[in-house]
């Protein structure tokens, strides 16, 4: 990944799986479901569900065509069955979307409460499963002390995200030790997001590797988001 973003959209994200904040309304591989934020930066672009096409040169020297039809194998697994493994893409043909609106819900906590943390943590676990049904996504991530989320829904309202997210941010501030601060904002389109949500010059020489997982539904929709809060909380920087 270069600086501003200038090349990648079809390197190892794509290859990876293609995991986005727009995966719950357009599927893998969408512009830009969960993942780490805080002091790390994620370069989205577009893949998975949404390639139609990849040419490619394989390791025995090959250059060949990928999709539904043509070697449907290799086109499984260029699309998150082993990324870079398979050859060197070449190009890429990606089915777009229209463009519209959309509207995001950001809430950043400092904590001098570990309790009052895990209670925030675990009312946030117990609403993601509804957050994504209503087309949701976003990410989350930090430690018992601070930590963030953001989230972005296209075709949604200023008043409907804030009808949303007014329950979860009534909650965060009444909790004791936590400092909070909360927006909603409405972006005119993507772009207008992603470009001053991402730091792209972040990841030029840097000693680090960003990797995603994802989780079945019946991981976060528990009947024990506490336990599950407890255990993020254990790692030295959670992400989701």
């Amino acid at each position: 990944m270069s600086a501003r973003g200038s090349v990648g959209a079809a390197g190892g994200w794509l290859a990876g799986g293609g995991h986005s904040i727009l995966s719950p309304n357009y599927g893998l591989g969408t512009p830009n479901s969960l993942e780490i934020i805080g002091p790390f930066s994620h370069c989205n672009f577009t893949g998975v569900d949404n390639v139609l096409e990849i040419t490619i040169v394989t390791a025995d020297g090959d250059h060949v065509i990928a999709n539904p039809y043509n070697n449907q194998d290799l086109f499984w697994a260029l699309r998150g069955g082993g990324g870079g493994t398979w050859g060197v893409f070449t190009s890429v043909t990606y089915k777009t979307h229209p463009s519209t609106t959309f509207s995001s819900a950001i809430l950043l906590v400092n904590s001098t409460n570990a309790n009052s943390t895990k209670n925030l943590l675990t009312e946030i676990i117990h609403l993601t499963p509804s957050l994504i049904e209503q087309g949701y996504g976003g990410y989350g991530g930090g430690f018992t002390e601070q930590f963030q989320l953001t989230v972005l829904s296209p075709n949604v309202t200023a008043e409907q995200t804030n009808a949303t997210f007014r329950p979860l941010f009534e909650f965060a501030h009444s909790q004791p030790g936590l400092s909070v601060e909360n927006y909603t904002i409405v972006h005119q389109d993507f772009w207008s997001w992603y470009e001053p949500s991402v730091n792209y010059d972040a990841q030029v020489g840097r000693p680090s590797e960003i990797s995603s997982w994802l989780l079945p539904k019946d991981v976060v929709q528990t009947d024990k988001p506490g336990d599950l809060a407890v255990e993020l909380l254990k790692l030295p920087g959670f992400g989701y």
